[in-house]
């Protein structure tokens, strides 16, 4: 807590949000009305995800978040009002401090959460501009869940305290990594592979998203339901992909090495690496997904007779398929137009299905509330009673507009 520099390296999933953002926030002055520090991160999930474990700690602080996808004049507006802990991206954070949007003089600290990330190949131009932009700066904290290879110079922390949790290979005791050796076709190898992890959460990762949407499509035509999380795909379809993995609308999420950082979802069952990542920290990442918080989790490697990588140890315990036939997921997934912004909370939803649409009870599952919109996880067999009862009902005095997505 008194050293003002900090190098905080520990596994996915062991708590390093909360952990930099208490001695972070014991900085700050509540009775100072303007920005005064700054947490960097590479990906707009792991912002939302940072802004969460902020509104949950209940600090009294204010906060607001900048990211590509996100409206700059709303972002300008939440800037404008001074709120004292900013999260960003680099590249929204930037042209922020371009256009002059925020006030910077009382930035002191700032947060760069998974560095490596940050620090890669196109970002470490914008990561220098940014440090140029903050010339107050008195302390710097950098978390991430690998070793960083080189010290960026433009940081000047030569006295920086370094905090290394890291076990060998960066993997957790409670993660048990498997291999399978395909030797026929790869996707009817995944497709019984699914069917023998029938209602397990899965997320299953391929190296680029043409070949992603290729797999998605297959399984498809087998029967078999998944979602598709990418970097082409907006900031909404992202959200409810992971909504829907959340919920156990989706039991399967197909996703790149996008979804590697910056996703929390609790009690995933397994990783199936459809495609290994060519570097040990992506694949590291990956398995972080899983055997999170001190939950047991698994991960599945599909290899080749011929594949060879160099970062997996010598011998790794085989993965044998159960033949089984697949079962859908229990619930699906609706939305309805309203949120946050209007008033709307789950408690009125709640309300409104089991009162005023009289579903079952038990029919409903995880509710989601966004700034315009809802989501609800509802049993299939609920489906059909609510859209035929939803017509002309209303919640909150507004007409109910809700569908299945």
């Amino acid at each position: 807590k008194e050293k003002q520099d900090i190098i905080l390296l520990s596994p996915t999933g062991t708590g390093k949000s909360l952990a930099f953002l208490l001695p972070l926030l014991s900085k700050l002055d509540k009775n100072t009305p303007f920005p005064q520090a700054v947490v960097i991160c590479p990906t707009r999930e792991l912002v939302l995800q940072i802004e969460g474990v902020v509104k949950k700690m209940q600090s009294g602080f204010s906060i607001t978040s900048c990211y590509g996808g996100h409206a700059f004049r709303i972002e300008r507006n939440n800037l404008a009002s001074n709120p004292q802990l900013i999260i960003a991206t680099p590249g929204r954070w930037l042209d922020h401090l371009e256009r002059q949007t925020v006030q910077t003089q009382n930035i002191k600290y700032i947060a760069l959460d998974e560095f490596d990330k940050s620090l890669e190949l196109g970002f470490q131009k914008e990561m220098k501009k940014i440090i140029n932009r903050l010339p107050r700066l008195k302390g710097h904290f950098l978390i991430s869940a690998t070793e960083l290879e080189s010290f960026p110079h433009f940081l000047q922390m030569k006295k920086a305290v370094e905090l290394n949790f890291l076990s060998a290979k960066g993997k957790g005791a409670d993660l048990f990594i498997q291999k399978l050796i395909v030797e026929g076709n790869k996707i009817d190898t995944l497709e019984e592979m699914l069917k023998s992890l029938s209602g397990k959460s899965i997320i299953v990762f391929v190296n680029q998203r043409t070949h992603l949407e290729q797999i998605h499509e297959q399984l498809s035509n087998k029967g078999i339901s998944s979602a598709l999380y990418h970097g082409k795909l907006d900031q909404e379809a992202r959200e409810l992909a992971v909504f829907k993995l959340r919920s156990g609308a989706e039991h399967v999420l197909l996703a790149t090495d996008l979804a590697a950082r910056g996703l929390d979802i609790p009690a995933l069952d397994y990783i199936i690496h459809y495609q290994l990542p060519k570097y040990e920290k992506e694949f590291t990442h990956r398995n972080g997904r899983t055997a999170r918080m001190g939950a047991k989790g698994a991960a599945v490697l599909m290899l080749k007779p011929t594949d060879q990588f160099s970062y997996l140890p010598d011998h790794l315990p085989s993965f044998r398929i159960q033949p089984s036939s697949y079962v859908a997921p229990e619930y699906t997934c609706v939305a309805i137009k309203g949120g946050k912004k209007d008033k709307l909370n789950k408690i009125d939803i709640v309300g409104f299905m089991y009162k005023v649409i009289s579903l079952e009870k038990g029919a409903l599952g995880l509710i989601e509330v966004k700034d315009h919109l809802c989501y609800v996880a509802i049993r299939r067999r609920d489906l059909p009673v609510l859209m035929k009862k939803v017509q002309g009902q209303r919640i909150k005095g507004k007409l109910a507009k809700v569908w299945k997505v």
